[in-house]
């Protein structure tokens, strides 16, 4: 198999290092550096990033394009802010049928991924992402390594657990590519923040409590961009974000560790931290795609981006403004007959409203008071419901009156109904917040039940 990696720095160099373990592969890294490339190729090093460790003699190295013509699977190991420039030079000389791996972290302005760059510009979807726990300087040393796989179908799969034979790296795996993507340069955010506490007390008690917050927050963060929840339990999430939080080899714990100790100054143009900063960029991009209800449950990402924004010049804690949060909970109704995305939707942004969403479904007695019928009993209906991820709890709704007493019994927060019922359930506001929203356009129950019908 010819493979080759775009980029001769630390990390290209130690996959690089780990794929020639297996003969079956033939690797080179693309570099721009004749000199690097001949000394990689003649005395097996690369003393600019490993001064003392010998490579592989299997690994190769190249300035010729023809490196990537004849590549099967090309692995990108550049920093996210060169690849476009790099990829443009590149895309004539790339084969229709070659597999691209990102291993690179990044997040390009309006919330596209690099791998969703790279489908786009390359106008294929034959593009996976890795992404884990490993540092390039233990890899190089060949520690056993993981990382997560995030691939579109089993035959991209099925090649990367191939040539990874032989090898100290293990794969973990999901579909969920734009989550592995969201979670390489989230966890670089709370990174920064474990950075700041460890410098501030150098605390377990402490850090632990934070790193516990950090973790709820990517999790928020992850469903609300666009990524799957259970991809955070994956060596991308939890494993990324602990080595990432709680080891001096990190870039991002480095940068937090600075801005604890006071050594970082947000107004100094002369103090240029020498550390990549890749979760900076990130933060304000990803403030820019969230809501304010959103950011309300984000205290700890809310902290650092105000503390950068803002330039400001010490970094206060405030426990109990970050920690102490009251769990909201939040109440809506409806009948929920042929589910469809429409519902779905209206049920996603009621749960971001708080932490727990109970919803109230007319039971087949009370539709028919309000003259309605159901094409799904009531029984499949909570069914439905009870598998929806953004619901907590389902319970009947039975009359026109219980809504007060469901709001003092469930001890609801926030009441929510579509903005076709705005000012009709004002007078519960004196027993909680009363928020209507718009109704997703172009879908309907009506209109689906009309389609039915028609067809019957």
């Amino acid at each position: 198999m010819n493979i080759t990696i775009v980029g001769g720095g630390s990390f290209g160099t130690s996959i690089g290092n780990q794929l020639a373990n297996n003969r079956l592969n033939k690797v080179t890294l693309f570099v721009r550096n004749n000199l690097q490339a001949k000394e990689i190729n003649e005395l097996n090093t690369n003393k600019k990033y490993f001064p003392n460790t010998r490579l592989n003699k299997f690994l190769l190295a190249s300035t010729d394009v023809k490196t990537i013509e004849k590549a099967e699977i090309i692995f990108l190991a550049l920093p996210s802010k060169r690849i476009p420039k790099i990829i443009e030079e590149l895309k004539g000389h790339v084969d229709k049928n070659v597999l691209f791996v990102n291993l690179s972290k990044g997040f390009y302005k309006d919330g596209f991924t690099i791998v969703e760059y790279l489908q786009g510009v390359l106008d294929t979807d034959n593009v996976v992402t890795m992404k884990g726990p490993t540092f390039a300087s233990e890899l190089i040393n060949n520690a056993h390594s993981i990382f997560t796989l995030g691939f579109n179908s089993k035959s991209q799969y099925a090649t990367i657990k191939k040539i990874f034979t032989d090898t100290n790296i293990y794969i973990d795996y999901t579909t969920d590519i734009r989550g592995v993507e969201l979670l390489s340069v989230l966890k670089n955010i709370y990174a920064i923040l474990i950075g700041i506490v460890d410098a501030k007390y150098n605390s377990p008690n402490t850090r632990f409590m934070i790193l516990t917050k950090a973790y709820s927050e990517m999790r928020i963060l992850l469903k609300q961009l666009g990524g799957r929840e259970d991809t955070l339990f994956l060596s991308c999430g939890f494993g990324d974000l602990g080595i990432t939080s709680l080891n001096d080899l990190s870039r991002n714990r480095t940068l937090g560790l600075l801005i604890g100790k006071g050594f970082y100054r947000n107004e100094s143009k002369k103090n240029k931290v020498t550390v990549i900063l890749e979760g900076l960029k990130t933060i304000k991009i990803i403030n820019k795609l969230l809501s304010t209800g959103i950011k309300k449950r984000l205290s700890l990402f809310t902290k650092l981006e105000s503390f950068f924004s803002n330039k400001e010049t010490d970094f206060d804690i405030y426990f109990d403004l970050l920690l102490d949060k009251k769990m909201k909970t939040i109440l809506t109704y409806g009948t929920f007959d042929l589910l469809h995305y429409g519902h779905i939707e209206i049920l996603r942004r009621s749960k971001e409203l708080g932490d727990r969403l109970v919803v109230g479904i007319s039971t087949d007695e009370f539709n028919k008071v309000k003259g309605k019928k159901c094409k799904i009993s009531y029984e499949k209906r909570k069914e439905f419901l009870d598998a929806v991820g953004y619901v907590d709890l389902v319970i009947p709704e039975t009359d026109w009156n219980q809504k007060i007493d469901d709001i003092k019994n469930n001890e609801i927060d926030v009441f929510v109904m579509g903005d076709d019922w705005e000012g009709k359930f004002d007078f519960l506001k004196k027993y909680c917040e009363v928020i209507y929203l718009p109704r997703t356009t172009g879908i309907s129950t009506t209109k689906l039940k009309s389609i039915i019908d028609k067809n019957d």
